[in-house]
């Protein structure tokens, strides 16, 4: 029985590594398209294009032809033909053949088909690729029919649907049903879903996905002058909750009042008011190597959405903000308006003045510092913030992650004083000491990892990297990230007024891990691959490229932009 299980996932695998690469979303000749094969309320879309394209590119790509990396890579094209060879033994296909099926579309999607039931689908244009399917459906067949499940035939709208209703099932999954129709294979755990596609196999049923308002207006937002996009994403976050807790009363049936009751908090919690998240992805547009946009969807935003709100500004990492930053992430947070939205949230649970009386008696309990965490925290912060990352190579860690979150500041020196009052009742014992004229507090947050609070140049700083909030309090200046080649490449693509920016370096982020890789033991489950015969990482530096991204807000939710530079940083 486990030797069927195993032949079956490594059927299945290999239908869905078929399906691996870009695609485009064409539909049967003369008939739908990409979203339109799909209903309206569609839960999760995800469709890429043009694999042959794809395959193209990649084999162009600069590192796959460099001599210097080639030793490395006949190592990976080994162990890729010992495993292809295992796979092949199973399923009568290699690896390379089931990368070389799809031709055209590729879309992975879910719906609610039937009511209350989680159905995934996965749809492949194969074109002329018809004899390896052939060859791994009639593996299926002959791996599952009579052994594990029952297989029967249903015909659709003149199509041929392949039943295989598994005999033991304790979990969601109850069938493996699919269609072979027009040079497609659409493959799903539910016939009413190929049943949805089916009804739109001719493009003529207007209740699709495309049509779909908010998917839309996402799609409209997230348009690129490239021209088309390599991938489109879509999912309606407030319809995959609601699927899901229906799918939990079905499946648990003396739990349906406790589900139902959290299906009735989501309009209080706002969350009704997320309609939908997607985006689309493009190669090679303008100055960028690639480009990413993604679209919140969020109507007349209520509840804990009003958390999330932040307004447009003048944006850029402030000049004590180090050139060998790897990492920087800025943003404009409107933090009176977010405590507002937890304040009417809690005190819509436990009436009126409920969350003022709980902060009152926290700065009036005698076993603390004393402070009001609003008045005292909330009110003095302006809402801007910065998160500073670094990654680096140490003696007792191949990778340290150095953090520092920076809050800008209303009242510095009233932050100092809350910040002073707050160390000296503090638990675990908090020491302090004196460097530039300022105090930094320190507290141990575990073996060999200390956190250290101060007010630094006007905010309020919480970091575990200690060397970088001395170097905010030093007098004397040091090369700014604002100021450097790299970060001047990234910030011209920049807006005027955003809501939030990032920048990342490619080699400060790229290096550390490389070099783990290359001083590292063969791995496991890489047996075979020595990553000592990677080249030193002056080779890799020059793939290397800056990225960036920002986000803006919109009437009906935010954009967010990230992209990567053609041009390389030096």
């Amino acid at each position: 029985m486990k030797r069927i299980w195993l032949a079956t996932t490594l059927i299945m695998c290999g239908l869905a590594q078929s399906l691996i690469g870009w695609s485009s979303a064409f539909a049967a000749d003369d008939g739908a398209t990409g979203a339109k094969l799909l209903p309206k309320d569609t839960l999760l879309y995800f469709s890429i294009l043009d694999i042959p394209e794809a395959r193209k590119e990649f084999d162009k790509s600069p590192i796959l032809n460099d001599p210097e990396f080639q030793p490395f890579i006949s190592d990976i094209k080994a162990k890729i033909e010992e495993l292809s060879q295992k796979v092949s033994e199973e399923i009568g296909l290699s690896i390379t053949e089931l990368i070389a099926i799809p031709e055209g579309e590729l879309t992975l999607a879910v719906m609610e088909r039937p009511k209350r039931r989680i159905a995934p689908v996965l749809l492949m244009d194969y074109g002329d690729n018809k004899e390896p399917v052939e060859k791994l459906l009639k593996k299926l067949h002959d791996t599952l029919d009579g052994n594990i499940a029952e297989h029967s035939k249903e015909e659709i709208d003149d199509v041929v649907v392949h039943v295989y209703t598994l005999k033991e099932s304790n979990g969601p999954i109850k069938k493996i049903v699919y269609f072979n129709e027009d040079s497609y294979l659409v493959i799903s755990t539910e016939t009413e879903a190929l049943k949805e596609i089916l009804t739109r196999w001719e493009g003529k049923d207007e209740n699709t996905l495309a049509d779909n308002d908010v998917y839309k207006y996402i799609l409209d937002k997230c348009k690129d002058e490239s021209g088309e996009p390599a991938v489109v994403w879509y999912m309606s976050p407030i319809g995959m909750i609601q699927s899901g807790i229906g799918a939990a009363q079905a499946a648990v049936p003396q739990a349906s009042m406790q589900v139902g009751m959290a299906a009735a908090f989501l309009p209080t919690l706002g969350l009704d008011k997320l309609k939908g998240w997607g985006g689309a992805g493009y190669s090679a547009s303008g100055d960028f190597e690639t480009v990413s946009k993604s679209f919140v969807y969020a109507e007349q935003a209520k509840g804990i959405l009003n958390v999330f709100q932040f307004p447009a500004a003048d944006l850029a990492p402030p000049k004590w903000v180090s050139a060998k930053t790897s990492m920087y992430y800025g943003g404009n947070w409107n933090v009176g308006g977010a405590y507002l939205a937890i304040e009417s949230m809690i005190d819509g649970f436990y009436g009126r003045g409920f969350t003022a009386k709980q902060l009152d008696k926290v700065a009036n309990d005698e076993s603390g510092p004393g402070l009001h965490p609003k008045k005292d925290l909330v009110d003095l912060l302006d809402g801007k913030f910065h998160l500073v990352q670094s990654i680096e190579e140490t003696d007792d860690e191949p990778i340290a992650q150095r953090i520092l979150l920076a809050l800008d500041a209303k009242d510095a020196a009233k932050l100092k004083k809350n910040l002073a009052k707050a160390a000296k009742e503090g638990e675990p014992a908090v020491e302090s000491r004196e460097f530039n004229g300022e105090t930094i507090y320190e507290v141990s947050a575990g073996p060999d990892q200390t956190m250290s609070f101060a007010v630094a140049a006007g905010h309020l700083v919480v970091t575990n990297d200690t060397a970088a909030l001395e170097a905010m309090l030093r007098s004397e200046s040091q090369p700014a990230l604002v100021d450097s080649p790299a970060y001047r490449k990234i910030a011209k693509h920049f807006p005027a007024k955003m809501s939030m920016l990032s920048f990342s370096e490619g080699e400060a982020q790229v290096k550390p891990f490389y070099d783990m890789l290359k001083n590292s033991d063969n791995i496991d489950f890489l047996e075979g691959i020595d990553f000592q015969k990677l080249p030193p990482f002056e080779a890799m530096r020059k793939y290397l490229r800056s990225s960036g991204g920002y986000t803006v807000p919109d009437a009906k939710g935010a954009l967010s932009v990230n992209f990567q530079l053609k041009e390389a940083d030096k």
